[in-house]
C-alpha cells in the first residue's frame, strides 16, 4: 500500500523529471540545478503538507481498484480566520463645530 504522501510525491515529481529530462538532456550541468530545485521546491510542499492533498485527490480520483484502500478526499480545513466585521463605535461629536476659515 502506498501511503498519500508517497503518491504525493510521485505525482509531482515524475512529470516534471521527465519532462526536465527531455528538455535539458543536453545540458547535464543545467539538468542537476533543475534536479536540486525540484528537490527544494518539493521539501516545501512536504513540509506545508500540500503533497500529502495531492495524494488524496489523486486517490479520490482514481479508478477502483487502481490503488488499494482508496478513499474519498478529505477538505483541507479551513485556516483562515475570516470574521464578520463588527460595528465600531461611533466617535463623540464635538460640541461646537469650527467653521473652516478662508485665507485667500
Amino acid at each position: 500500500m502506498i501511503n498519500d504522501t508517497a503518491l504525493g510525491l510521485i505525482v509531482a515529481a515524475v512529470p516534471l523529471l521527465i519532462i526536465g529530462f527531455l528538455a535539458l538532456r543536453r545540458l547535464p550541468a543545467v539538468f542537476a540545478f533543475f534536479v536540486v530545485l525540484l528537490a527544494v521546491g518539493l521539501g516545501y510542499l512536504q513540509t506545508t503538507g500540500t503533497v500529502r492533498e495531492f495524494g488524496q485527490k489523486v486517490r479520490a480520483t482514481l479508478p477502483a481498484g487502481m490503488l488499494p484502500d482508496r478513499h474519498e478526499a478529505k477538505p483541507a480545513a479551513d485556516t483562515s480566520t475570516t470574521t464578520t466585521p463588527t460595528e465600531a463605535p461611533m466617535p463623540k461629536k464635538p460640541s461646537a463645530q469650527i467653521a473652516p476659515t478662508y485665507s485667500g
